[in-house]
């Protein structure tokens, strides 16, 4: 049995995994995250490629990505409500029988990062009863598990923290641009991979 503490995106990607490989899952969080299922492949990408450069190709996905995600950005902020109820409702779309309440946060969606669940693999094992959600705060660390506030305890052979990083940027290195300090908050990010102004990053 294995006891995963978190709601982001480490936890939902984990979570799926250690149940493929064939422990019972429990994902223990505190309180919900907002949550879409996304497809790891492109096929519209993909469909293009068969009659366009390749170049073309990543230039009109890559558009159309930062696009996206700025429209559903700016959707959020401006009807959190209607963005609230659409979440939710693919959410359930996907989950059947299992309680929302665990996907329900108590904030706007992108007051913090919408998590990606890659091809809804996370919502799939919880259909078919090979990880469950639980939400409660924890009490304290026990021989068996941990012990909720509410008084359960969840045994656990192997217990999973995954409540987040402190993350020291490029290592600690001190990266310069033709001899300028690169200034990583002033730039931009696209897809967690690449950094504006900054050659092969």
């Amino acid at each position: 049995r294995v006891l995963v503490i978190g709601s982001g995106a480490t936890a939902v990607t984990l979570v799926p995994a250690l149940a493929e490989q064939g422990a019972q899952v429990t994902m223990l969080q505190r309180s919900p995250s907002y949550v879409i299922n996304l497809p790891q492949r492109d096929a519209l990408s993909n469909a293009l490629r068969r009659v366009l450069p390749e170049r073309w190709v990543y230039r009109l996905a890559r558009g159309r990505n930062v696009t996206l995600q700025l429209l559903f950005y700016k959707a959020a902020k401006r009807f959190p409500g209607l963005v609230r109820r659409a979440l939710l409702g693919l959410v359930k779309r996907q989950l059947g029988t299992v309680d929302l309440r665990h996907f329900s946060p108590r904030y706007k969606p992108w007051d913090q990062r919408v998590c990606a669940v890659p091809d809804g693999d996370l919502f799939r094992v919880l259909r078919q009863g090979r990880a469950q959600v639980v939400t409660a705060e924890i009490e304290r660390f026990t021989a068996q598990g941990v012990r909720l506030k509410g008084g359960e305890e969840l045994n656990a052979e192997v217990i999973v923290s995954a409540t987040g990083l402190q993350l020291q940027i490029f290592g600690g290195v001190a990266v310069s641009v033709d001899g300028v300090p690169f200034a990583a908050p002033q730039s931009m990010g696209y897809r967690g991979i690449m950094l504006r102004d900054l050659p092969n990053l």
